[in-house]
């Protein structure tokens, strides 16, 4: 793996986030930037935060910053943030324009070059409709849409375990993303996934505990 750092204005994530769903209680609070690793069991939280920081689900108390900016109470589609789940891709896209997508709802222009890069560096030699692709494919391409849209964060809940190498698939995900300026934050349950993470938190029963 190549270190590439984080150059100009860092992109920082600050959520301090309390949430009640039924008998389950999140307490949590991740302060970094970067590439970030979240591990925990099923059902310790860490698809609750994600959901918290991403606005799917708003605090009963706490906040959420993204490189200063109070995002808690935000739209959605305002928060320079993206999220990337196994199920998370638009099936009846043929991969190509499934790559642009993100990009072209947010009015951007997007290199052909950038395109051929992204697309070359997280292994997208393939192409048809989205639908037709394996589990492990299907997450290459909305994960390669997610950088080619261009947010400030993305949000990866366990759409890497699925991928064939994926040691060396998120790697090089992490290089692409400090060349692109965007800070990423993944989940995993497998805290040996975090060697590869620049700041590692753990959460278990709702509760967070930065480990480094």
């Amino acid at each position: 793996m190549i270190r590439q750092e984080w150059k100009g204005q860092l992109v920082m994530i600050e959520a301090d986030v309390k949430k009640r769903l039924g008998d389950f209680s999140l307490d949590a609070n991740v302060s970094d930037e970067h590439f970030i690793c979240l591990t925990g069991k099923n059902g310790s939280g860490k698809t609750t935060l994600l959901n918290l920081i991403t606005g799917i689900l708003t605090p009963d108390d706490g906040y959420v910053t993204l490189n200063s900016r109070k995002i808690t109470n935000l739209p959605i589609e305002q928060r320079q943030v993206s999220i990337v789940t196994p199920d998370s891709c638009l099936p009846h896209l043929d991969v190509d324009r499934h790559l642009i997508w993100g990009a072209k709802n947010k009015g951007l222009y997007v290199e052909r070059d950038y395109i051929k890069e992204i697309k070359t560096g997280l292994g997208i030699n393939f192409g048809g409709k989205v639908r037709k692709l394996s589990l492990g494919m299907r997450e290459r391409v909305s994960l390669a849409t997610s950088l080619v849209s261009k947010p400030q964060l993305i949000l990866v809940d366990e759409a890497f375990s699925n991928i064939d190498n994926h040691r060396d698939f998120v790697d090089t995900f992490r290089d692409l993303a400090a060349k692109a300026k965007v800070d990423v934050i993944f989940t995993t349950q497998y805290p040996e996934d975090s060697t590869q993470a620049d700041h590692h938190y753990r959460l278990d029963s709702g509760k967070s505990t930065r480990l480094f």
